[in-house]
């Protein structure tokens, strides 16, 4: 589904291929996540890796792209990179290396000490990046749009969802993409989370205080709209998201 012209959502999986780069963005990996939560007395199925791992198989065979942008929060770990991290980091490094003529990282702020990683294996390290007319950080950080020279904005951190309600007020979380028009022709999309873990935020909940990337809470997000992922199934189109919000306030 193309978001704008030559901006394009790969199928229904959490991953951007922006034509005129020949170029493929994903976004909030947090690799090494169940080791770093069994060092801390939380044990849970190491299934992330693999699960990622089919699911760049499935991206690469719906698009090939010259290039990867992993755009932040590649590991998990705040701290120094674990033995897990590292493992899974190198392992996927590879991968991309084996799969893409060029490999980009914007830094997160997750990815202290990843430089270590990235170096060994030739990969580009940055805090962001302008490719012509698109601009790339990761979301921790304040960023102010008028003050930055570029026609998009591509932005991760948040992990947007969408919550849905069936008629009995049960719940569901579905991953999604934001996007919408800033001032003066901008455009912001904001990148769901490639990792299993990462729950995300639900968008049309909380209120503006309460997003994660800085950068959001200065715009807020009820002029953009959401794109929900069934992965590797369908896609949902949702209206903006404070019309969604509107809704969700008649069942309160």
């Amino acid at each position: 589904m193309e978001l704008f012209k030559g901006v394009e959502i790969v199928d229904s999986f959490p991953a951007l291929y922006l034509r005129s780069l020949n170029l493929l963005v994903i976004s909030d990996l947090h690799l090494g996540f169940e080791g770093i939560m069994s060092e801390q007395g939380v044990y849970l199925p190491k299934v992330q890796f693999k699960k990622i791992m089919d699911l760049m198989e499935k991206i690469i065979q719906k698009r090939k792209a010259e290039s990867l942008l992993i755009l932040g929060d590649l590991k998990h770990e705040f701290s120094e990179t674990t033995y897990h991290e590292f493992k899974e980091v190198s392992d996927f490094l590879i991968f991309a290396k084996r799969n893409f003529k060029r490999v980009i990282v914007i830094k997160g702020n997750h990815d202290n000490f990843i430089i270590y990683v990235t170096k060994k294996h030739g990969v580009e390290l940055y805090d962001d990046l302008k490719l012509d007319k698109f601009y790339f950080t990761h979301g921790h950080k304040d960023l102010d749009p008028r003050k930055k020279d570029f026609e998009f904005l591509i932005i991760g951190h948040e992990h947007p969802s969408i919550a849905l309600f069936d008629e009995i007020g049960n719940r569901e979380k579905v991953k999604c993409f934001l996007y919408g028009k800033l001032s003066k022709g901008k455009k912001i999309i904001v990148m769901p989370a490639m990792s299993y873990f990462a729950y995300g935020t639900d968008v049309n909940l909380i209120p503006k205080e309460e997003l994660l990337s800085p950068i959001l809470r200065k715009l807020g997000v009820d002029e953009l709209r959401a794109i929900g992922l069934i992965e590797g199934t369908r896609i949902l189109e949702f209206p903006k998201i404070g019309e969604l919000k509107k809704v969700q306030m008649l069942y309160e």
